[in-house]
């Protein structure tokens, strides 16, 4: 009848390459869609295996774009150990933190930003899957850096994990989140929608899908109410445009 047929983009495989470890089903839908599609975000629940499937996908873009190095920013800090673990894991590929030292005893430990801005500076040094917190998007050294890095694409491909932790445009870390593109970038969380629909507005200016201020993103999703008109909520806004839709 009248159904809208959208014709997607076919996925296209690299003839070499091939799952170190067993994907599920949805693993291999997310797979696909992510060689389909440059920035997206991924929303599977904990525990669904989002890092494997970023991480098959960073190999795949390598193999079919030349990609130098995939940048992963992880939201909750302590997570940079685990994807360190998990490039292991799903690939052949080196991961490497960012201010990553090693003592002459032979234990690894995580130094401070002048190293990681002389890691990033000595980028062709650096093995594929480069991983660091959000925290170091503070560090307006680092950043500017890894904008140029970005711009000549040396960074082809950019993963956000726990994408809801960095929802404050206007912090810091925020907005020096908000500089960096790439080719593909992939935001992840399982909860992008935690309290109000502001929640949403980094990860889709992150995105590039939404390319108002967050003051009229504000404005025109959210009815304000409570103490100092502090409280976003959303049930009016959206209860009216369901309405008319």
């Amino acid at each position: 009848g009248n159904d809208i047929c959208y014709e997607q983009p076919k996925a296209e495989m690299p003839s070499d390459f091939t799952f170190k470890t067993k994907p599920y089903e949805h693993q291999i839908d997310g797979f696909n869609y992510g060689l389909q599609y440059n920035r997206w975000l991924l929303g599977d629940e904990m525990g669904l295996g989002k890092t494997k499937q970023v991480i098959d996908i960073a190999v795949a873009k390598k193999m079919l774009y030349g990609y130098e190095h995939c940048l992963i920013v992880c939201g909750v800090n302590g997570l940079k150990w685990n994807w360190y673990n998990e490039v292991h894991t799903h690939s052949n590929e080196e991961p490497f933190i960012l201010g990553q030292r090693t003592r002459k005893n032979g234990n690894t430990y995580i130094a401070g930003a002048g190293e990681k801005l002389d890691d990033v500076l000595n980028i062709d040094e650096l093995p594929y899957f480069i991983i660091t917190n959000i925290e170091t998007m503070r560090n307006q050294d680092i950043v500017a850096e890894l904008i140029k890095l970005c711009k000549s694409k040396k960074i082809g491909m950019i993963a956000l994990d726990e994408c809801h932790k960095c929802k404050d445009p206007n912090s810091q870390q925020g907005k020096g989140m908000l500089k960096l593109k790439a080719d593909t970038q992939i935001a992840m969380t399982g909860t992008p929608l935690m309290n109000t629909p502001l929640d949403l507005y980094f990860i889709l200016k992150w995105l590039g899908y939404e390319n108002n201020s967050f003051y009229k993103f504000k404005n025109h999703y959210c009815v304000m109410g409570g103490f100092n008109n502090y409280i976003a909520r959303s049930e009016e806004r959206f209860s009216r445009n369901a309405e008319t839709d």
